[in-house]
């Protein structure tokens, strides 16, 4: 089997979710200077037990949305990537993909080769190129070391997402992010400008469902 190469789809996801870091922070901080509401965020985040992150928007490379729980170091999900949504999980380390054929061609698989694929669980241990291909992604959903990356941000005010009080803050290429003002200080929204432009949703804060690798996968080991 050729290898699967996806680096592409792999980093635009990752930049997608990177729109992330642009800013963050505050609990009951509204009227606090903007880095110590950034701070409150770092805290909040580091501590956290996993979340959700919805995002939609024009992303690189065709991606359109993307869909991610996190629980530590692990993740599972799905993205959408010129019209083929691509199933996605990290479990210890190894990656778990499942995609149609389409998603194989267009990687630079033969059709028998994406045929074999279509549709069903691939492995990619640590260490070989499918899990490497996602490593960028993989960090990206890191948001706490993403926020305390950040740099400086400044206030851009305050509004309501579903009805719960955010306090907004501003990074230095007009990226937004909405904080919790009350309870933990949880990035709610992030808002990211230019031509990476989208939206990201961050909710179920300690509340994601547990997940478990998928039964038999096709293996592809580590070194290859």
């Amino acid at each position: 089997m050729a290898a699967v190469t996806r680096s592409s789809w792999a980093g635009a996801a990752a930049v997608a979710v990177a729109g992330m870091a642009a800013a963050c922070g505050s609990s009951g901080l509204a009227s606090e200077p903007p880095s110590k509401v950034l701070s409150a965020a770092v805290s909040a985040t580091t501590e956290a037990a996993g979340y959700e992150v919805t995002g939609s928007g024009d992303f690189t490379d065709n991606v359109t949305s993307l869909d991610i729980r996190v629980i530590g170091a692990d993740w599972s999900g799905t993205f959408v990537v010129g019209g083929v949504t691509i199933d996605i999980m990290q479990v210890d380390g190894n990656v778990y993909v499942r995609a149609p054929a389409a998603y194989y061609s267009a990687a630079g698989d033969s059709s028998a080769e994406a045929a074999d694929l279509n549709d069903v669980w691939v492995e990619g241990a640590a260490g070989s190129k499918v899990a490497n291909d996602f490593a960028a992604l993989s960090a990206r959903l890191d948001i706490s070391s993403d926020l305390a990356a950040t740099g400086t941000v400044t206030s851009d005010g305050t509004a309501s997402i579903d009805g719960e009080p955010v306090v907004i803050l501003k990074a230095a290429d007009g990226s937004t992010v909405d904080i919790a003002s009350s309870g933990p200080a949880y990035p709610l929204r992030v808002t990211t400008t230019g031509s990476g432009a989208a939206v990201f949703d961050l909710s179920q804060w300690n509340a994601v469902a547990s997940f478990t690798p998928p039964p038999n996968p096709i293996l592809i080991p580590s070194g290859s």
